[in-house]
């Protein structure tokens, strides 16, 4: 019995404490004090005193900063881009503290385009810090530690060295979630020192990330003195933000030290000031919390009906990261009150809706901007090239003037072959544009479908495997009544769900960096695939190689690897084949392959409207390494693929 209890409580201090993590992060906001006039009196002067009003909102109340801000927003001309940037960024914080990070996304990047038009280090600093954030919110924390080294340069170059501790503290965060507890520490006391003494709202931030690694790091008195400051200083800046967060931190340390009751009244102060300041997020945060409570003191009825509330807010403001924590929450306490099926079902949802939040919304948005960043380059390049028309069309016109005087007849003719001849040279750069903006997007559609597609056959395959697991394990660990003949099916359907885990997981890796091609090379990661294919006896396959004991360079042999892994696919899905025969023959200067199979065929007319997707991905990828695919089939007569990569030239 006491070892039950000991593993429950280190499940809440894990699980509470992980799900914190993020609370810490500061979205550097420009505060309007004396160390920061240099860089606020660059902007108009009519803005001042709403960007302070604004700042002080912004934690107290985003909806409302964010509101007063498209105000802002609304009424300026195009000179006005200092207003706008810092209008931009406050709309983007407002959405980043709601947790609504796509939008957040998109307004930072827009007026971090604004600030490097015009070399404004200071917001650059600002908003690269906060587009980091966010990054590391997604677990992507090589791409957040690159957005917060850059914001430290861009800081040193405006000269705000002050500003460098909220970035320190997000650096910090990101070590926090790496569980490097030492480390995190380090940086959170050096943004201690760095900042500024005035700023409250920053340093009881901080001080709940000092906290945290203090509990982490076992010195639990000491991290509850620390929060008790950070307390402290929120009260008296009224940032009733910062102050919400603290109490939800103490809930959690007190829950996962037994102290329910409490934990309970920390969370229900948390509760009472997230309810005040209308923050509707914390709201639900702290109602999970307190049910979390309850559920810990096998209340289950007053706890499910707190987390139906919970789920009714989720819904209600569509968020995902509200309805992930609240069908994981379902999910625990149907499985206290041993309705499996209906806790198996939460679970199931809980992993639906994480991989939505986490492979959907956000990899797609960021994806969106990626491509309309794109697109303004492509834009600017345009620019660039009617830049140069009109300056040759000034050229020539000047030239025709000068050179009327001497030979008319001469010049005109002279002139207009120039003329001829510099539009063909815009017209073909033109033409190369439009081509690599093709390529480029088709690269990107490429890699978001292989993105999906993984994503289905993890929560297809591997998601359900492990739920299915997570439910027999919970039942060994609940269920003390059941016979041994019962347990020993649970057992090997437990450690059968396991076995078919790890298959799965094997497949997933094979597919994505299959080994074989590194250590035995194209034609032993060919075999494998004849192997595996002649396994079924619905499809015999046999190859043949030449010239393959060169090897190919890295990039030819993984898209070989990719288009033969793609015909195959094609013709077990669509061909209805009994045979495929596949040569690959490499020479001084190219390298060939061949696929020729006896299916039912198709007409070759149908790639020109795009409903072949995986022979599209083929053509993309060969094309990409300067090289032509030929395919050659009729509905009834089998299909030919022909292809041809050139090896580059070595000095």
């Amino acid at each position: 019995m006491k070892e039950t209890q000991h593993k429950n409580k280190n499940t809440v201090r894990k699980f509470l404490f992980l799900s914190f993590l993020s609370v810490g992060f500061v979205f550097l906001l420009n505060s309007c004090d004396s160390r920061n006039q240099k860089a606020d009196a660059e902007v108009d002067e009519r803005y001042q005193q709403d960007f302070e009003e604004i700042y002080k909102l912004i934690y107290e109340d985003p909806a409302l900063a964010r509101e007063k801000s498209r105000e802002i927003l609304d009424g300026l001309v195009a000179e006005d881009k200092k207003p706008r940037i810092k209008s931009l960024k406050y709309i983007g914080s407002s959405y980043a503290l709601e947790t609504k990070y796509p939008e957040a996304i998109k307004y930072y990047n827009e007026a971090l385009g604004l600030a490097e038009e015009i070399e404004d280090h200071f917001e650059m600093g600002n908003l690269n810090n906060n587009l980091g954030t966010i990054y590391n919110e997604f677990g992507n924390y090589n791409s957040a530690y690159i957005y917060f080294i850059t914001a430290l340069d861009q800081y040193n170059l405006a000269g705000n060295k002050e500003k460098r501790s909220g970035t320190l503290n997000n650096i910090g965060l990101t070590y926090l979630n790496l569980g490097n507890f030492e480390k995190a520490l380090s940086y959170f006391e050096q943004a201690l020192e760095t900042m500024e003494i005035r700023d409250p709202i920053m340093r009881s931030t901080i001080l709940n990330n000092i906290a945290i690694c203090k509990v982490n790091l076992k010195e639990i008195k000491e991290a509850m003195e620390i929060l008790d400051r950070s307390i402290e200083l929120s009260e008296q800046a009224n940032n009733q933000y910062g102050l919400c967060i603290s109490y939800q931190i103490k809930g959690n340390f007190l829950l996962a030290e037994e102290k329910k009751e409490e934990a309970f009244i920390a969370y229900q102060k948390s509760l009472q000031i997230a309810e005040n300041a209308d923050l509707f997020h914390q709201t639900a945060v702290s109602k999970t919390g307190i049910a979390r409570v309850l559920l810990n003191q096998n209340k289950s009825d007053e706890a499910l009906k707190i987390a139906e509330e919970v789920m009714k807010m989720a819904d209600e403001k569509n968020s995902l990261v509200l309805q992930t924590d609240a069908h994981r929450l379902l999910a625990s306490i149907y499985q206290t009150k041993g309705k499996f099926e209906k806790s198996l079902l939460h679970f199931q949802k809980h992993i639906e809706v994480k991989e939505e939040l986490n492979n959907n919304s956000v990899v797609n948005q960021i994806y969106d901007v990626e491509l309309n960043h794109l697109n303004q380059l492509n834009k600017m390049q345009q620019l660039e090239l009617d830049k140069k028309e009109l300056a040759i069309r000034n050229k020539n016109n000047l030239l025709f003037f000068v050179s009327s005087l001497f030979l008319l007849g001469l010049a005109g003719l002279y002139l207009a072959y120039r003329n001829h001849r510099n539009k063909q040279k815009v017209k073909l750069q033109s033409t190369i544009l439009e081509l690599t903006k093709k390529k480029s997007n088709a690269a990107m559609e490429a890699e978001i479908v292989e993105r999906k597609r993984i994503g289905r056959e993890l929560h297809d395959s591997l998601g359900y495997l492990l739920s299915l697991a997570g439910l027999n394990a919970s039942v060994l660990q609940k269920r003390k009544d059941i016979s041994e003949e019962k347990k020993a099916e649970l057992l090997n359907s437990l450690m059968e769900s396991i076995d078919d885990a790890f298959e799965e997981v094997r497949n997933i890796s094979h597919n994505l960096a299959p080994s074989l091609l590194s250590e035995q090379g194209l034609k032993g990661a060919l075999k494998s695939i004849a192997d595996r294919v002649n396994q079924s006896n619905k499809l015999k396959m046999s190859f043949e190689t030449f010239g393959l004991n060169q090897k190919p360079d890295g990039l030819t042999e993984n898209v070989l690897y990719r288009t033969i892994q793609e015909i195959v696919n094609n013709t077990i899905k669509h061909a209805e084949a009994g045979e495929l025969f596949i040569q690959i023959a490499q020479d001084t200067n190219q390298i060939t392959l061949l696929a020729e199979d006896n299916g039912k065929g198709f007409d070759v007319n149908q790639l020109k409207t795009g409903s072949s997707f995986g022979l599209s991905h083929i053509k993309s990828w060969v094309e990409n390494l300067n090289g032509n695919i030929h395919i050659d089939s009729k509905t009834g007569r089998g299909t030919i693929i022909s292809i041809l990569i050139p090896k580059e030239k070595t000095a």
